[in-house]
């Protein structure tokens, strides 16, 4: 698992703080965890984002997609959702289809993750309820958000496509048969005409 550096809340060892502090130095490792599906497609580390970066992009997605497309959601439990979404990986790192892990295994992971995580701070159970519910994909915000995080990885796809010119079209692919939802499908069909435009240069 490739990282920027080791996890922050390493370095809390041995010393006592807040719980809130322990909280913060915990979820920073997002930052220092490359996601690792980019590696095994040719990117190499000063090219490839942090799980962080992914994170911050569907947020902002999941407000602007929310608000402005479906307003009649509880955009402010979307929000919330896709803030807590990726905090499993803290301790468990960006497992991939690459490492055939069951899907089962890979959840009770995360949700042991999570919920040790959570329990440092007032509030957490509300934040594994909310990770158990977009991992369980039935209510409308965690639908949407499933989507979301599909076309974020679809964006990025393509602009580091562009960027670099270098071989993801699996995750183009992979995209464009996840997604069903007809505004995103529409969002991301708009993206792939980039690609034809840079290729006609």
């Amino acid at each position: 698992m490739k990282t920027k550096n080791r996890n922050p809340a390493l370095l809390l060892q041995g010393k006592k703080v807040d719980p809130l502090i322990s909280f913060y130095f915990e979820f920073n490792h997002l930052k220092q965890l490359f996601r690792q599906g980019w590696f095994l497609n040719g990117l190499t580390e000063d090219k490839c984002e942090s799980v962080a970066d992914h994170l911050f992009g569907v947020c902002i997605l999941s407000l602007v997609i929310g608000e402005n497309y479906y307003p009649s959601l509880n955009i402010k439990r979307l929000l919330e959702m896709a803030l807590v979404h990726e905090l499993g990986e803290i301790n468990i790192g960006d497992v991939t289809p690459h490492d055939r892990i069951p899907k089962k295994v890979k959840y009770e992971w995360e949700l042991k993750s999570i919920i040790e995580i959570m329990s440092k701070i007032p509030n957490g159970n509300h934040y594994v309820v909310l990770w158990k519910e977009y991992e369980e994909g039935k209510t409308p915000e965690a639908i949407l958000l499933k989507q979301i995080d599909y076309l974020e990885m679809g964006f990025q796809a393509h602009i580091y496509k562009m960027q670099y010119n270098i071989p993801i079209d699996d995750f183009i692919r992979s995209t464009k048969k996840r997604l069903h939802d007809k505004k995103l499908i529409e969002l991301f069909n708009e993206t792939k005409k980039l690609l034809s435009d840079v290729n006609q240069k």
